[in-house]
C-alpha cells in the first residue's frame, strides 16, 4: 500500500521533504529549554517560512527573540500569537507588555493595561501583577520620558514583590537604579534576607542597597552559603581583585584561542554577578582559571570534566544564571 503523507510544503517553489518543518520546530523548542536562544531563533526563523500561521511555537519563538534582545521582532511574534486566539492569552499579553516596556512604548502599555483591567479581562488572581506592571511602566516613563506627566507610585511591599514573576521582579529593581532609594530600603533589605529569592534578583537588591549607602549588616544566603555583609562596604561584581586576577590568568592561558577566551570571560562575568557577594571561596586564581578551562572543554566536546567542588560550583552558577 502506498504510504500517505500530509500536504507537501514548498519554499520558493521547492518541495520541502516531510518532517523538515517538524524537526526545525523541535530543534527550536529544545534550544529554548537549554537556554540556547540564538540557536532557537535560527531554527524558528526557518520554520516560520514554511508555516507562518502555525501558532504552537510562536510563544517560545517570541521568548527566544526577547532573550537575544531582538525586541522589535519579539513583539511582532507575540502580537501574532495574541491574534491566533491562544488559550494562554494573559500569559502572552504579559510577555507582549514586557517587550513593549523594553521598547519604551510607555503610552501603549498604559493604554493596554488600562483597557484590560477596565474590561475585566485580567483574572482576579493576576490583578496585583498587572497593577504593578502598570506602576513599573509609569516609573520608567517618568525616568526616560521627562515630558510625560508624573505618575505617583507607592512603595511595593515585600509580599507584593514576591508575587511577581522573576522577570517582572528584575524590571522592578532595574527601574530603581539611579533614583532616591530611601523609601525602598525596607523592601530591598527584605529581599536580600529572604532564602528563596532568585540569585540574580538578590544581586540586584544588594547592589541597590550599596547604591543607597546602606551601612547596617544583612545576612545573604545563596547556593547553600551564608554571609553577613554591610552593603555600603561591598565591592561591586567583577571589580574585586580576585576576579581581575582570574581574568589575567585566563588571558594568559587562552591568548592563542580567542573563541575560548571570549567564552571564558562571559562565564566569569556571569559567575561574578550571579554568585555575588560570595565569589569562588579560598581557591587561588590559577586554580579557578584552570577549572574554567576544563569546563569550557566540556562545553565544546561534551566529554565529562573532573567533578571537583570548584568545577561543580562553576557549572551550577552557569546553569542557574540561565534560568532568569
Amino acid at each position: 500500500m502506498r504510504r500517505k503523507y500530509g500536504r507537501l510544503r514548498k519554499k520558493a517553489n521547492v518541495v520541502v521533504f516531510p518532517g523538515t518543518f517538524e524537526k526545525l520546530v523541535e530543534k527550536g523548542l529544545t534550544s529554548v529549554e537549554k537556554g540556547e536562544f540564538e540557536q532557537a531563533v535560527k531554527a524558528f526563523d526557518q520554520a516560520i517560512v514554511y508555516e507562518p500561521d502555525f501558532p504552537e511555537f510562536l510563544g517560545p519563538y517570541a521568548v527566544a527573540l526577547y532573550e537575544t534582545k531582538d525586541f522589535e521582532r519579539a513583539k511582532e511574534i507575540a502580537a501574532r500569537l495574541l491574534q491566533s486566539g491562544t488559550a494562554n492569552y494573559i500569559d502572552v499579553m504579559e510577555l507582549y507588555l514586557t517587550i513593549s516596556i523594553q521598547l519604551q512604548q510607555y503610552d501603549e502599555v498604559e493604554m493596554t493595561i488600562g483597557t484590560l483591567i477596565d474590561e475585566g479581562v485580567v483574572p482576579d488572581a493576576l490583578l496585583s501583577k498587572f497593577h504593578y506592571l502598570r506602576e513599573l511602566n509609569g516609573r520608567l516613563s517618568e525616568r526616560y520620558a521627562q515630558n510625560e506627566p508624573e505618575i505617583q507610585t507607592k512603595p511595593l511591599t515585600l509580599g507584593e514583590f514576591m508575587e511577581l514573576d522573576t522577570l517582572t521582579q528584575q524590571y522592578a529593581l532595574a527601574a530603581l537604579e539611579g533614583t532616591d532609594l530611601n523609601d525602598m530600603i525596607p523592601l530591598l533589605k527584605g529581599i536580600v534576607e529572604l532564602p528563596d529569592v532568585a540569585p540574580l534578583i538578590l544581586t540586584f537588591a544588594l547592589t541597590l542597597l550599596h547604591q543607597a549607602g546602606y551601612e547596617e549588616k544583612v545576612t545573604v544566603r545563596k547556593f547553600d552559603r551564608e554571609r553577613v555583609v554591610i552593603p555600603a562596604e561591598l565591592t561591586m561584581p567583577g571589580q574585586d581583585s580576585m576576579t581581575l586576577k582570574v581574568l589575567d590568568e585566563i588571558e594568559r592561558l587562552l591568548f592563542k584561542e580567542p573563541s575560548r577566551l571570549e567564552m571564558a570571560k562571559g562565564l566569569i562575568e556571569k559567575f561574578t554577578i550571579t554568585s555575588f557577594p560570595f565569589g569562588w571561596g579560598d581557591y587561588e586564581p590559577k586554580e579557578v582559571a584552570e577549572a574554567y578551562l576544563d569546563y569550557i572543554e566540556y562545553l565544546f566536546s561534551g566529554e565529562r570534566f573532573a567533578e571537583t567542588e570548584l568545577s561543580c560550583y562553576i557549572q551550577q552558577i552557569d546553569n542557574d544564571s540561565d534560568l532568569l
